[in-house]
C-alpha cells in the first residue's frame, strides 16, 4: 500500500539548510495539484514543523495530508505567504 507523502521536496541534512526559496520552488512547480497533494511530502512538512506550532498547526496539517481533505484556507495563504518572503 502507498500512503500519501511524497518525497520530491529538498532533503535537509546537517551541511545544508533548506530555505523559504525551496518551498517557493516545490510549490511552483506542484502549482497544478490540489495543495493538499502539494504539502503532501515528508521533507516538506519537517520544514514546516521548524516554522509552524508544533502542537496545534503541524497535527492539524497532518491531519489534512493523511486523510487528503482540502487545507484550510489559513493555512494555505500561511503557507504560501512564508514561501513568498524567498
Amino acid at each position: 500500500m502507498q500512503g500519501p507523502l511524497t518525497s520530491t521536496f529538498p532533503i535537509e541534512n546537517r551541511n545544508t539548510q533548506v530555505t523559504m526559496k525551496a518551498l517557493k520552488n516545490h510549490l511552483g512547480r506542484t502549482k497544478n495539484l490540489p495543495f493538499v497533494k502539494r504539502i503532501s511530502d515528508f521533507h516538506l512538512l519537517l520544514v514546516l514543523a521548524r516554522v509552524l506550532d508544533l502542537n496545534a498547526d503541524v497535527p492539524a496539517l497532518t491531519e489534512c495530508v493523511q486523510t487528503q481533505t482540502p487545507v484550510p484556507e489559513g493555512y494555505q495563504i500561511l503557507i504560501e505567504s512564508m514561501a513568498n518572503t524567498a
